[in-house]
C-alpha cells in the first residue's frame, strides 16, 4: 500500500483511540447519580444524544460524500472535543443535555465517514478483501483503548474526582483533531454529479428497498448495533442496580471490554473457523437473548451471559459492516453507512427510555425481559430476511 494511504490507516487508529479511550464509562452512572439524575434521566440523555446524531446522520454522511470524508472527520473531531469540554464544566441535567447535543452533532459527522475512508483507501490499492480484518483490528484497538481507559478513569475518579475524569476526556478527544487533519482523501470510483435532497431520498430508497442485499444487511446490522449500544449503558445501570460499587464495576468493565477486543482482533479468523452462517446465527440469537437472560438470572450467571454477549459483539460489528460495504456504491458509501447509523440511533432513542420507563414503573428485571423479547422477535425476522437474500453467500 502506498505510503499516502497507509498513513490513513494509522490516522484512523488514532481517531478510533480518541473516540474509544472512554475514561468516563466506569463512572458515568455514578457521576450522573452524584449530580442528581435518576435512571430515566440517564436514558433520556443518551436518547437525546442519539437523536442529535440522527437529525444530521444522513445529511452529514451525504455531505461527506460530496465534500470529502476527511473534512467531515475534522468537523466531527472538533465538535467532539467541544462536547466533552461542556460536560466538564456542567453540573446538572440541562448542562449535560447541551453537551450531549454537541457530542451528537460531532458524532454524526464522524459516523460513516471513518469506515468509508478506510474502505476506499483499501479499494484504491486492491486491498478491499482486507477490510473485514482491518475493521476488526480497529474495533479491537478501540476496545483495548477503552479497557485501558476504564482503569485510568477509575484511578482518576478515586484519586481526584469524577469531574477530573471528564476534563481528562476532553484532552483525549482533542487527539482526533490532528489525526483527522493528517488524513488524505482517497480516490473514488464515482462521484455525485447532482447533489441535492432528491438524490439523498433516492439513495435512501435504494438502500432500504431497492437493493435487497443491501437492505437486508442494513436492517440486521442496525438492529444488532442498537442492542450492543443499549447494552453498554444498560450494563452500567444493571451493575448499580445489583448493588455493585465502583471498585467492582471498574474491573468488570475492563474484563468485558477486553473480551470484545480479543475477539475483534481475530474476528476474520473466528468467522472463518465457525462459518459465516453459524456466526450470523449466533449474533441473531445471543445478542438480543442476553437481555432476557439478564432479566431472569441472578448476578453470577448473568455476568457469564454478559461475557458471551461481549465476545459475540467482538466479531459482529466488523462482520456486519463488511457486509454493508460490499453492496453499496463508492460514491454514496458514507451516506449508506450513515443510514445504518441513523437506524441505530433512532432505535436506541426509543429503546433506552422504554427500558428506563419500565424500570422506573416496575423493575429493571421486567424491563430487560420485555425489551429482550421484542428485540429477539425483530432479530429473527431480520435474520430470516438476510438468509433468504444472501443464501448463496452465507
Amino acid at each position: 500500500m502506498p505510503r499516502s494511504f497507509s498513513t490513513n490507516i494509522y490516522s484512523l487508529y488514532l481517531i478510533k483511540l480518541a473516540k474509544w479511550l472512554m475514561l468516563i464509562m466506569p463512572i458515568v452512572a455514578l457521576f450522573y447519580s452524584d449530580n442528581g439524575l435518576d435512571h430515566f434521566d440517564i436514558y433520556l440523555l443518551q436518547a437525546v444524544y442519539s437523536l442529535s446524531v440522527a437529525l444530521l446522520e444522513i445529511p452529514s454522511g451525504y455531505m461527506a460524500d460530496v465534500i470529502g470524508r476527511k473534512k467531515s472527520l475534522v468537523i466531527g473531531s472538533v465538535l467532539g472535543t467541544l462536547g466533552y469540554g461542556i460536560y466538564s464544566i456542567s453540573s446538572g441535567f440541562y448542562g449535560f443535555l447541551a453537551a450531549e447535543m454537541v457530542l451528537g452533532l460531532g458524532g454524526s459527522f464522524i459516523s460513516g465517514s471513518d469506515s468509508a475512508i478506510l474502505y476506499e483507501s483499501l479499494v484504491a490499492t486492491d486491498q478491499k478483501h482486507s477490510y473485514f480484518r482491518l475493521e476488526g483490528r480497529i474495533t479491537s484497538l478501540g476496545h483495548f483503548g477503552e479497557t485501558i481507559a476504564a482503569l485510568a478513569g477509575g484511578f482518576i475518579a478515586v484519586t481526584l474526582s469524577y469531574r477530573a475524569v471528564y476534563l481528562s476526556q476532553t484532552l483525549i478527544a482533542a487527539l482526533a483533531i490532528p489525526a483527522s487533519l493528517y488524513l488524505l482523501e482517497p480516490p473514488r470510483t464515482g462521484h455525485i454529479s447532482k447533489p441535492g435532497l432528491g438524490h439523498i431520498l433516492a439513495v435512501c430508497k435504494e438502500s432500504l428497498v431497492g437493493n435487497k442485499k443491501l437492505s437486508a444487511t442494513i436492517l440486521l446490522s442496525s438492529l444488532i448495533g442498537t442492542c450492543t449500544l443499549c447494552m453498554a449503558w444498560t450494563s452500567q445501570v444493571y451493575f448499580v442496580n445489583m448493588g455493585l460499587a465502583e471498585k467492582s464495576i471498574t474491573p468488570l468493565w475492563v474484563l468485558l471490554n477486553l473480551t470484545v477486543a480479543l475477539v475483534a482482533m481475530v474476528a476474520d479468523k473466528v468467522v472463518a473457523k465457525i462459518g459465516r452462517r453459524i456466526a450470523i446465527a449466533l449474533i441473531i440469537l445471543i445478542i438480543p437473548g442476553a437481555y432476557i437472560l439478564l432479566g431472569v438470572m441472578s448476578l453470577m450467571p448473568a455476568l457469564l451471559v454478559l461475557f458471551v454477549f461481549y465476545g459475540i459483539r467482538g466479531y459482529a460489528t466488523p462482520l456486519l459492516k463488511d457486509l454493508v460495504n460490499r453492496y453499496c456504491a463508492s460514491e454514496t458509501r458514507a451516506t449508506v453507512l450513515s443510514i445504518r447509523s441513523l437506524l441505530i440511533r433512532v432505535s436506541f432513542a426509543l429503546l433506552g427510555p422504554f427500558i428506563g420507563s419500565l424500570s422506573a414503573g416496575h423493575s429493571l428485571a421486567i424491563a430487560l425481559q420485555v425489551s429482550g423479547l421484542i428485540l429477539m422477535l425483530l432479530a429473527l425476522i431480520a435474520g430470516l430476511f438476510l438468509f433468504l437474500t444472501l443464501r448463496e453467500e452465507t
